[in-house]
């Protein structure tokens, strides 16, 4: 990659653990239950843990900052995007596309030209075109998966969008509907039923989560295939480091014994000495390995926190399930016409289901700042190990 970063030891964040996302309150993990009391009383330690982890990631400036930034409205961007441009009407479907390469733009952090401009620097050194690579291909998947993540958020919109004169009208009836259901509210419902079947379920999502992951997995296995070679440079460079002070020890002793006997041998000896000296600490080549290892370290993070798109892709899971009951709800009025008892009972069970699928759409949508944030922080750690020394 770009120039790697090197060091007389690992920084603390070469560790190759991964920063993860905090889970919610809700989706937490249940503690497991042990039989003592002391199982039982350090189980339920990680609980408030959890939640507070949670409370700071959520309360971050930067996660409020992505948040601001994708929930701009699209109009706004419309406007000013007509203001500048002076173009004519669009579509709906290249306003929405149009708005979406606007945020991804204004959301994703480090922007292209900070990447493009240190991948190329790094990419002129000698030896740095297979890392550079490596470190271009982290970047291009990062941006891919924040763009489905814009994407999704879309859904989580036009969801809202879909279920809201449901939602009203629902807000509306009272908890025991069978004296109030007037012949009005009854067409009132069919009408809004018709309309909601006409929609296409938003969570029936267009991209494949799994390729995603195969991707992102390839880069890891490639990642973990260098920083390994890494490892085993670092040991052979130490050993043959610790080899030449042997040397150096044993022909500094010869020196010392053939000073004895011949001056001129111990001028001799001295300068094996030296030389053996010079030749035989590659501390250049460590520092280098080291570098090459702390980018590495920080790339193969990346691509762990990219892997919290697995909770995502289960909450859409849930919320595509959702969406199609209810799909299924409205149909089965449909079927009987505007009898009033089937739109009776569709309505109090979308009333129920509406108790749970608001949390999920609310929660989808906190995971998605979440993960972008974490992506944004991953990529902000990788460029910063690329540049840390230009001029090494």
């Amino acid at each position: 990659m770009l120039q790697w970063l090197s060091s007389k030891s690992l920084p603390p964040h070469a560790s190759t653990s991964a920063p993860t996302l905090p889970l919610s309150p809700a989706s937490a993990p249940p503690h497991s239950q042990g039989n003592s009391t002391e199982n039982s009383s350090t189980a339920s330690s990680p609980g408030p843990n959890i939640a507070r982890a949670y409370d700071d990631a959520v309360q971050a400036n930067s996660y409020n900052e992505i948040r601001s930034v994708i929930q701009a409205p699209l109009q706004d961007h419309l406007h000013l995007h007509q203001q500048i441009h002076e173009v004519e009407l669009i579509d709906e479907e290249d306003k929405e596309d149009s708005h979406h390469r606007h945020v991804l733009a204004h959301a994703l952090r480090p922007d292209r030209q900070s990447i493009r401009e240190a991948l190329a620097n790094a990419e002129s050194r000698r030896g740095a075109a297979t890392l550079t690579r490596l470190a271009s291909d982290y970047f291009d998947h990062s941006e891919k998966t924040c763009g489905i993540y814009l994407l999704l958020h879309r859904s989580v919109r036009r969801a809202r969008d879909i279920y809201k004169p449901l939602h009203e009208l629902i807000a509306v009836l009272p908890d025991d509907a069978s004296g109030s259901f007037n012949r009005h509210l009854c067409d009132r419902a069919f009408d809004l039923f018709v309309q909601f079947d006409s929609q296409e379920n938003p969570f029936v999502f267009p991209h494949n989560f799994s390729d995603v992951r195969d991707s992102l997995s390839g880069l890891k296995l490639e990642i973990e295939r260098r920083r390994l070679r890494c490892y085993a440079r670092i040991r052979l460079l130490k050993r043959f480091h610790t080899s030449c002070l042997a040397c150096l020890v044993v022909t500094a002793v010869g020196a010392v014994i053939s000073a004895v006997l011949v001056t001129a041998h111990a001028v001799a000896g001295f300068a094996a000495v030296a030389a053996c000296g010079g030749s035989c600490l590659p501390k250049k080549k460590v520092k280098k390995e080291l570098t090459r290892l702390n980018q590495l370290n920080a790339a193969s993070k990346g691509t762990l926190v990219m892997n919290d798109i697995d909770t995502v892709n289960s909450l859409v899971d849930r919320l595509q399930t959702a969406v199609e009951g209810d799909r299924v709800l409205i149909q089965f009025a449909l079927n009987r016409g505007r009898e009033r008892h089937p739109i009776q009972e569709v309505l109090k069970q979308l009333r129920k289901n509406q108790q749970s699928f608001e949390p999920l759409l609310s929660e989808l949508e906190v995971q998605i700042y979440l993960c972008f944030n974490a992506v944004n922080k991953a990529r902000m750690l990788l460029l910063q190990e690329i540049c840390l020394y230009p001029n090494l």
